[in-house]
């Protein structure tokens, strides 16, 4: 992997967030395929006590044990306190992998999301038709009649 890679890949499509460690802030990436958390060691003050070690598997196969911390994550998919293995140089400031309470990505801590709607160019460019009615309908009622039938009509309030 590059050594640039942290600023120059393409995060299109990723559940990452902005929130906080230990009230400083940070790039959260909602890993739903890792089993544990890592945080870029640089976020956690030398002053926090190390609990231990932790063996942490890569993509390519290596295992590399490295010390462990607790942290306080504010984040759109957790937020609490979590041990963390803590990387010089992560991807992300803070992978947030399968833990118990973390929202799986898609979903937010409060249980909004943010969504845009978008109309294509096409769409726009489409000439809309518009929708073509009867006079009458099988029950013999003129328009008139069927309207005032359905304001009568608790069930279609």
């Amino acid at each position: 992997m590059s050594a640039t890679c942290s600023s120059s890949c393409d995060v299109t499509g990723m559940p990452v967030a902005e929130g906080q460690v230990n009230g400083k802030k940070c790039t959260v990436l909602r890993d739903s395929g890792c089993s544990s958390e890592i945080i870029r060691r640089g976020l956690v003050a030398s002053t926090v006590p190390l609990t231990g070690t932790q063996r942490v598997c890569f993509a390519d196969g290596s295992v590399k044990r490295v010390p462990t911390a607790m942290i306080y994550v504010d984040c759109p998919y957790y937020k609490g306190s979590v041990e963390a293995a803590l990387l010089d140089k992560p991807l992300f400031d803070l992978i947030l992998g399968n833990i118990e309470g973390a929202k799986c990505p898609g979903t937010r801590v409060g249980g909004s999301l943010e969504a845009a709607a978008v109309e294509t160019r096409a769409a726009c460019r489409r000439e809309w038709k518009k929708l073509k009615t009867t006079k009458e309908n099988d029950l013999g009622l003129s328009v008139e009649e069927l309207k005032a039938l359905q304001k009568e009509d608790p069930s279609l309030e």
